[in-house]
């Protein structure tokens, strides 16, 4: 096995505290969960009897129009990209790039062979691995990608981290249903704004469900029950919660749309996600461009290398609309004096 990377979640943790101005986090806000009609009293959840990864399971495949049998109950979407590479994998990966730094560090810490084009000849048995919407620059699988891996399908492993499709505000779906043999993944961590409750879920066909649930179970056994109802609840309630993500999406989006471009560096802004990838010209590499804003601005940004795609950094837009003005405010200003 390779050492284990994890520069972006490192990067995130060890500068947060520093940054005046975060924009670094791709997950919303924490929700008020009591004043949005959830249950927290520890004491209400010790009352229930229900088998609760069982119900939450059962709320997702109603969610998005599955059977519970095709869903599986993870921590977070974390334990879901390392079971995806290492039950279905079989020593190879292809991982199309800018990815999500985890979708690449997983199989090459798994010691998998590695390959960042989805256009060279389908490799047999390998695990694809894509984020859609892609992150960092928020957009969707177009169709020549969907039709790629109807083909790649045939031969090898698609897996698909959903994790911010709830932004496209539609009606929940996912690729499962529209490619055969497709794994996908979400969490509660990024759209709801709860990643300090570490619930996921994939959805396969019930036979790579039973595989990768039994997997789950040597990785991390069976997650906090608490957590599972809490999150079963949400999504009970996901009406309110998209209401919710809708209006600090739109918001900030706006707040956006004025610093689209910025002295050298531009950007797509993106089909459906609160981030998006900037692109600088010349000038240091990502790390060191990250850094210099950092200490000078105090604006914390995620280094576009983290994620494949050199000169470029990845911006997210989740915080508090004024926080959000002011930290875009000092970066157009770095941007433009450097």
């Amino acid at each position: 096995m390779h050492p284990p990377e994890s520069r972006l979640v490192d990067w995130i943790l060890g500068h947060s505290k520093e940054a005046k101005h975060n924009l670094s986090n791709s997950g919303l806000p924490e929700p008020p969960l009591a004043e949005m009609g959830v249950e927290t009293s520890f004491e209400a959840f010790a009352k229930e009897k229900d088998v609760h990864e069982e119900a939450l399971a059962g709320t997702v495949a109603r969610v998005y129009r599955v059977e519970p049998e095709n869903v599986v109950i993870t921590s977070g979407a974390s334990e879901a990209i390392f079971l995806a590479f290492s039950v279905l994998g079989k020593g190879k990966a292809v991982v199309p790039v800018p990815n999500y730094e985890p979708m690449m560090s997983v199989p090459r810490w798994l010691g998998m062979t590695m390959e960042h084009s989805l256009d060279g000849p389908v490799v047999p048995g390998a695990v694809y691995g894509l984020t859609g919407p892609n992150n960092p620059t928020g957009a969707k699988l177009g169709g020549a990608v969907l039709d790629r891996l109807s083909e790649v399908s045939k031969k090898a492993h698609v897996f698909v981290n959903e994790t911010y499709g709830g932004f496209a505000f539609e009606e929940p779906s996912t690729l499962y249903s529209k490619l055969e043999g497709a794994v996908t993944c979400s969490s509660m961590t990024k759209f709801y704004g709860l990643g300090r409750l570490r619930v996921g879920w994939m959805i396969a066909d019930p036979g790579t469900a039973r595989l990768l649930r039994s997997g789950k179970r040597l990785v991390s056994g069976h997650d906090v029950e608490y957590c599972l109802w809490l999150a079963k609840q949400v999504l009970d309630s996901r009406g309110a919660f998209v209401e919710r993500a809708r209006k600090i999406y739109t918001e900030n989006l706006a707040t956006v749309r004025r610093f689209e471009r910025m002295g050298a560096a531009s950007t797509r802004l993106p089909d459906a996600a609160p981030f998006c990838l900037f692109r600088y010209e010349g000038g240091p590499d990502s790390v060191s461009f990250a850094k210099d804003l950092l200490q000078r601005r105090g604006v914390l940004v995620g280094p576009g290398d983290f994620f494949g795609s050199p000169r470029s950094f990845r911006l997210c837009f989740t915080s508090p609309r004024d926080e959000l003005a002011a930290g875009l405010e000092e970066l157009s200003a770095y941007l433009e004096g450097r």
